[in-house]
């Protein structure tokens, strides 16, 4: 089971619980209700930090970057990384499919195993193997740390302590762009909503959205507007936006790279 966190840039930070539930499970009904009963349960702090949660490769450039990772904890972390393709993404039909080609899947990402002693930095290259793109190729770069035995000290009182640690998976956006890659939105404005269409060829992240009043200024506040939800928008699709009243105006601001700066819109 993963719970997963939403960040700025529409990317996730997951926590995954799934190797502790299943060793939880495995313990028969009797003996784990027998055995709750004297445990205590008690948390354990598990840091991996990363320099960027999205990559951009524009056409022409070199093709290269490097993710920066360290180790904050007091653990070993035994780092896998694993490269995923986004196929139709932002649509219904969007599929996660991997491929251990690096020429298939047109990205190399070396190493995809790290052991990463406490307070220890490494990185990790990707390479983008794509030329003469139509329209973007979207990818996901899961990094994940597991560590070794658990323990946990029991109180004074108590004859058993459990030792939950969480420890978060890093998914890396990585966007391979076409040459004269350009986001072009589009608008559509009824009584009741304004949708807007990406009609370019690369992506763009929809990022503090509000609809306003008309007689609101440029600069929206919470108090009088409605915020909606950060959203990549990527080429070929659109968002509905709802509107409380017909002349309202929707005020957003729009990052098409991940090293540009945000570029305020108004429909």
């Amino acid at each position: 089971m993963w719970l997963e966190c939403h960040q700025l840039f529409g990317d996730a930070v997951s926590v995954q619980w799934g190797d502790f539930m299943r060793k939880l499970f495995l313990t028969s009904a009797l003996t784990l209700a027998a055995t709750m009963m004297a445990m205590v349960p008690t948390s354990s702090h598990a840091n991996l930090s990363i320099d960027k949660l999205w990559v951009d490769f524009e056409a022409g450039e070199s093709g290269r970057s490097d993710i920066v990772i360290r180790n904050d904890s007091d653990d070993r972390y035994y780092i896998s990384v694993t490269v995923s393709e986004i196929l139709n993404p932002g649509t219904e039909d969007e599929e996660r499919v991997q491929e251990v080609d690096p020429e298939k899947i047109g990205l190399l990402v070396t190493p995809n195993r790290i052991v990463l002693d406490p307070g220890s930095i490494r990185s990790i290259r990707l390479v983008s193997l794509n030329q003469a793109l139509p329209k973007d190729r979207v990818y996901r770069v899961l990094i994940s740390p597991q560590v070794g035995a658990i323990k946990a000290k029991a109180n004074a009182e108590d004859e058993q302590a459990i030792a939950i640690k969480l420890l978060a998976a890093y998914d890396v956006l990585v966007v391979a762009r076409p040459n004269g890659s350009a986001p072009e939105i589009e608008s559509e404005r009824s009584a009741e909503r304004v949708t807007l269409k990406n009609v370019g060829n690369t992506n763009v992240l929809v990022l503090d959205g509000f609809v306003c009043p008309e007689e609101a200024g440029d600069e929206p506040s919470v108090d009088t507007c409605t915020v909606f939800p950060t959203k990549r928008l990527f080429s070929g699709g659109e968002m509905e936006i709802d509107l409380n009243s017909p002349s309202d105006r929707v005020i957003l601001r729009t990052k098409s790279a991940a090293t540009s700066s945000a570029k305020l819109r108004n429909f």
